[in-house]
């Protein structure tokens, strides 16, 4: 999908070029190199770019400690994400027809952005000094990396049957489905030196909905000072591990139907009925399969991108200005 974010920001991007040229038009313009990647150079300018654009990327998502992180974390990989990218397009011209290339992602974008024809999209850039073929570069500049590793990693990750029977065998607890109750509840509030007497009331309040056979959402209707009391007591459905240890234990292994002791809390008491209750269940293999299919395609890819990237580093010649060079993310080995 081609976004037409990334559009506005080449033309806004071309637009302050053109400025910048327009003012030093009789001075040499002396671009600061911080690397190379081959015969192809990349300057402080476009290092500078590309981080406002990932800056304001950044910004619109998110805000506080997690935008302070995700900066600092952008900052780290821009250089290298950038040496990627060059890395990548420059397979591209080797992988694929350029022309056809230029061509698809032209009509691509024209179709995505409902522009109607080459003579409509040539006024759009006529007005930003920008030619077709600025544009048709710039497409393949933008998108040829990902199709790259589309082709040559993605597209060879095979995931068999076998692989997934076994990733599901290996991670049951992934796919367990927790033990559910819904639950109503009586309590009884109590102040330190009332406790005895308000024990003495939950006691006799038990005795009512047992013994003597009243329904327990009446009785918690009249007498209970939780927030419940409204709806009978009813305290809805509950994952086993959401409540306070002993009313969980309560809930989790009382018959369905009964009703609970006494239960004391620091607040006060409780007694709690359960009406219905699913015991631990593990979601069938079959319906989490595509599900397994896609985490191991994932965990394989991280893998199989960091050595592909290993390699099409290797084979070409890249220089890193030694002003630059701590601005170099390290490869993380951990895979």
């Amino acid at each position: 999908m081609i976004d037409m974010r990334v559009f506005s920001r080449w033309l806004a991007a071309l637009a302050a070029t053109a400025a910048l040229g327009g003012g030093f038009a009789h001075a040499e313009v002396v671009e600061e190199i911080v690397a190379k990647v081959n015969d192809d150079i990349i300057t402080k300018s476009d290092l500078d770019t590309e981080e406002q654009g990932l800056l304001q990327e950044l910004y619109r998502k998110h805000s506080g400690t997690e935008l302070d992180a995700r900066v600092a974390e952008a900052k780290k990989e821009l250089l290298r994400r950038l040496i990627d990218r060059r890395v990548l397009i420059q397979r591209a011209t080797h992988i694929f027809d350029v022309t056809k290339m230029q061509d698809f992602y032209l009509e691509s974008f024209k179709d995505q952005q409902n522009i109607k024809s080459d003579k409509d999209l040539e006024k759009l850039l006529v007005g930003q000094d920008m030619t077709m073929a600025d544009l048709k570069k710039r497409l393949v500049e933008e998108y040829s990396p990902q199709q790259v590793i589309h082709v040559e990693v993605s597209e060879r990750i095979a995931v068999t049957d076998k692989d997934e029977r076994a990733y599901y065998d290996a991670h049951t607890a992934d796919f367990e489905v927790p033990a559910e109750a819904t639950v109503r509840e009586i309590v009884l509030k109590a102040s330190e030196p009332e406790r005895a007497a308000k024990r003495a009331e939950a006691e006799a309040v038990r005795v009512r909905v047992t013994e003597l056979g009243a329904d327990f959402a009446t009785i918690a209707a009249e007498v209970s000072d939780a927030g419940t009391k409204k709806a009978g007591g009813l305290l809805g459905t509950v994952k086993k591990g959401d409540l306070a240890a002993p009313l969980d234990d309560a809930a989790f292994t009382l018959p369905v139907g009964t009703i609970s002791q006494v239960i004391e809390a620091d607040y006060g008491f409780h007694i709690l009925k359960v009406d219905s209750r699913t015991e631990t269940t593990s979601k069938p293999f079959d319906s989490v399969k595509a599900e397994i299919e896609k985490q191991i395609q994932s965990e394989r890819f991280a893998v199989e991108y960091k050595k592909y990237m290993a390699k099409a580093w290797s084979e070409a010649t890249i220089w890193i200005s030694p002003k630059y060079q701590d601005r170099l993310s390290p490869i993380d080995a951990s895979n």
